[in-house]
């Protein structure tokens, strides 16, 4: 039976493995298919990703990757499924033992790191519908806020939206073991999409998979030590349902392209307002320059603070930074400030910025 230690994958992750291995077993025919569902089957907790070409509902989902681990049952070594060889009847049959109810019962909990887009291509392609996520990428964020950060909140003023970018399993790796990497910049396929595709499936890529699974194992098992409270956890589990629906049920595929905000973006699981009285809160991370101009202006034009007159122009000139509502918004406030008669006309009319490109150290400079 082909298998793969994870052991020295482990020390190069600077994550001490525990006393016993944990295997890692290509599943490719019909035999290690059934004792694969059967013991994993066993788990009301499983670990689960999932591996393609342009994995999606148009590209090509290869390889599924499961691990059992409740801490009731034994834990089940990693299996990669073959989804290639094995055939998707087959991996997600209706009628014969497969890994479909398992996928779809909302009573099991399917511990993922970003599940959007393999549900996407679970459900079509293979028709399964997945149920009862656990998504580590939405409870890092409860863990922070936990800890005292603050939802990330939406600016509707800014163009950018002020939304920091979801953070990918590396990243948030580092979060809970320091100095820890997973090597991603070395994944089988950064020089070869089509390598999920290709048989026989090379060792690295065996090894990769099965690591996937490995550090979602570690993820929720350092999240999970955090204790995070209920009422926060019920906020986990809701937009980690939200996470199995979010690309899969849109009318048309999501353009990762086009579409990048709503890709990309870490949007709440709950409103800053929504949190108790007595949570901590830390300080604020630093605002962005656009964000330090746009505070800028609207405080000035609050606490009617001199020379606020450029702030405010300045933000009604970049109108490829800021949004319709902000320039409303500040010719609103702008009608209770004491601003001379010529201010006033430009505000109601700000005049265009003529820009002059100079080139110094590859930079550009606008000349207003």
């Amino acid at each position: 039976m082909p298998t793969v230690n994870l052991d020295s994958l482990l020390k190069d992750l600077s994550i001490k493995p525990k006393a016993t291995e944990v295997p890692v077993i290509l599943v490719d025919s019909e035999d290690k298919f059934i004792d694969a569902v059967k013991e994993v089957s066993a788990h009301s907790r499983v670990g689960f990703d999932a591996e393609g070409v342009n994995l999606s509902r148009t590209g090509e989902l290869t390889i599924a990757t499961f691990q059992g681990f409740d801490g009731v049952a034994a834990e089940t070594p990693i299996y990669v499924v073959d989804v290639e060889v094995l055939g998707g009847d087959r991996v997600f049959s209706k009628t014969l033992p497969s890994f479909r109810s398992l996928l779809e019962d909302s009573a099991v909990t399917k511990v993922t790191f970003d599940c959007r887009g393999d549900s996407d291509a679970l459900f079509h392609q293979f028709g399964v519908s997945l149920a009862g996520v656990l998504d580590l990428q939405v409870f890092d964020q409860a863990v922070r806020i936990h800890q005292g950060e603050l939802p990330p909140k939406k600016n509707i003023y800014l163009i950018q939206g002020g939304l920091p970018l979801l953070s990918g399993m590396e990243k948030v790796l580092s979060h809970y073991s320091a100095g820890t990497a997973i090597g991603k910049s070395s994944a089988p396929h950064r020089g070869d999409s089509n390598v999920w595709k290709k048989r026989p499936l090379s060792v690295a890529s065996v090894s990769y998979a099965g690591n996937d699974v490995n550090v979602i194992k570690i993820l929720w098992e350092k999240m999970n030590n955090v204790r995070v409270p209920t009422w926060l956890m019920e906020k986990v589990i809701l937009h980690s349902k939200r996470y199995e629906g979010m690309f899969r049920d849109k009318e048309k595929e999501v353009n990762r392209y086009f579409e990048k905000d709503f890709v990309m973006e870490e949007h709440g699981i709950i409103l800053e307002n929504e949190l108790p009285s007595s949570h901590p809160r830390k300080p604020s991370k630093a605002a962005n320059y656009t964000e330090e101009r746009w505070q800028k202006a609207v405080m000035g034009l609050h606490s009617k603070q001199p020379n606020v007159y450029n702030d405010v122009l300045f933000v009604l000139q970049h109108n490829d930074w800021y949004t319709e509502e902000a320039c409303k918004e500040l010719k609103r406030l702008s009608l209770s400030y004491p601003f001379t008669f010529n201010q006033r006309n430009r505000i109601a009319n700000p005049p265009a910025l003529i820009y002059r490109e100079e080139v110094e150290e590859g930079r550009y400079y606008g000349d207003y």
